[in-house]
């Protein structure tokens, strides 16, 4: 699946002009914030965004409690310089026995002068 996604992606990069780096970079930056999300790794996924969000010692530890249990990629768009992910999320709180899932709109902008993918929307909420 996730080689597919990469074929699909570096099609669609490849009409707009993207080089291989760029598409290997946005590759990695993306599988990694996944993985952070998938382990509950709050200290890592705020290196993924432009601006990192300020987490509470509240959200932390809500977020000690939030089990992913499934991040599947529904949609990813993607130019030189922005790719738009829709990822639906599936999740359950440590302390009751229900799955719930939401559909996070991720935005990334590629930072020139940094040389990085950096994710411009807001940490989705784990109710």
């Amino acid at each position: 699946m996730k080689q597919l996604l990469l074929i699909g992606l570096a099609l669609i990069l490849s009409a707009c002009n993207t080089t291989p780096s760029e598409l290997e970079d946005l590759d990695k930056v993306l599988r990694a914030y996944e993985h952070s999300m998938r382990w509950s790794r709050l200290e890592l996924v705020g290196q993924y965004y432009k601006e990192p969000p300020e987490f509470t010692r509240a959200d932390k530890e809500h977020f000690k409690n939030i089990k992913v249990t499934g991040y599947k990629v529904l949609e990813l768009t993607a130019t030189r310089s922005e790719a738009l992910q829709l990822v639906e999320i599936r999740y359950y709180h440590s302390d009751y026995a229900v799955e719930r899932e939401f559909t996070d709109t991720q935005k990334w902008e590629y930072d020139d002068k940094a040389e990085r993918w950096a994710l411009t929307s807001r940490f989705p909420e784990f109710k």
